[in-house]
């Protein structure tokens, strides 16, 4: 992985962790998933739009990619 000098530059390590604190802060997987399905049902419901849509106008359109 190449890293541009501007991305390094706005880099800062992370600070270190107090006695009682947690390492990494805890993420809601259920809010991960719930968005993660979101947005491949918004993915999937424009791919079938626009098949739908090529259809109607004779274009024809490829969302087996």
């Amino acid at each position: 992985m190449q890293v541009s000098t501007a991305n390094a530059a706005r880099y800062t390590p992370p600070r270190p962790v107090a006695s009682g604190e947690a390492a990494t802060p805890i993420v809601d997987l259920t809010q991960l998933a719930v968005a993660q399905t979101n947005a491949k049902a918004t993915a999937a419901a424009g791919a079938a739009l626009g098949q739908a849509t090529g259809e109607l106008t004779g274009t024809l359109v490829n969302i087996s990619a």
